[in-house]
């Protein structure tokens, strides 16, 4: 799924459809002037190593959970498999984003959610000792006049956070991809850059456990950023920006 924003930061991930609400398409924003996601640029002309090991693990863990059956034909087998992996992966997305919005209206009303209070504590504990006391500002919309938009989980004039949300045991460490660099360094340069890069890692499996990542190399990651919008534009023939 692709994300658009219009030019004041507003997204416009659906738009009205002949049968109700649909997803944006490229070709919407070509008529609206809207502008891509960074998740959006760089899913579409960089490949990602840790989502695609993702998507095998989840496939493995669905051959194991569902033995083929008697007399099931091969591809019927075969078939059915790459469903449950993909409904697995599903509900791992849409519980990721269910802990976003969670976490979202703690840091915005104070208000927990039943049954998520050892992970809201555990990630508030943490902000607060890498970050100190901050006047944040949670879940803001922005576009820039290069040409492109996205949300940011958590920002103040100090520091840039992405919440990502892992198995994760505790104790354990996450494996680090540069994509959750360059997305931070992106957003920052969105927003006039200058703040240092952060990532919680926020485990599902072991409630309460976070661990933090600070980046540097702001330069390499912006440049990255920066290479791959450049790219995305020469590839879709589309260019929305309206500063140089």
């Amino acid at each position: 799924m692709s994300h658009w924003y219009d030019k004041d930061g507003t997204p416009r991930y659906e738009i009205e459809g002949k049968n109700g609400m649909r997803q944006t398409t490229l070709r919407d924003a070509r008529k609206h002037g809207w502008v891509p996601s960074v998740s959006t640029i760089w899913k579409d002309m960089v490949a990602a190593p840790g989502l695609t090991r993702y998507y095998q693990e989840k496939l493995f863990e669905a051959q194991i959970n569902n033995a083929q059956r008697h007399s099931e034909e091969d591809k019927v087998y075969k078939k059915r498999v790459f469903a449950v992996s993909r409904e697995e992966a599903m509900k791992a997305a849409e519980r990721g984003t269910m802990i976003h919005g969670i976490l979202e209206n703690y840091f915005v009303s104070g208000e927990g959610e039943p049954g998520y209070g050892s992970l809201i504590k555990g990630t508030e504990e943490k902000i607060l000792e890498v970050c100190g006391k901050q006047e944040w500002k949670v879940e803001t919309s922005f576009a820039n006049g290069l040409g492109y938009g996205g949300k940011i989980d958590m920002h103040c004039d100090e520091w840039m956070v992405d919440f990502k949300t892992k198995e994760l045991d505790s104790g354990k460490k996450p494996d680090l991809y540069d994509s959750y660099g360059v997305q931070l360094a992106a957003y920052d340069h969105g927003l006039g850059g200058g703040r240092k890069l952060l990532n919680l890692f926020i485990s599902v499996s072991s409630p309460g456990y976070v661990v933090e990542h600070q980046w540097e190399e702001r330069e390499r990651l912006t440049d990255m950023f920066t290479t791959a919008l450049k790219l995305w534009k020469l590839t879709k023939r589309y260019d929305a920006s309206w500063q140089a």
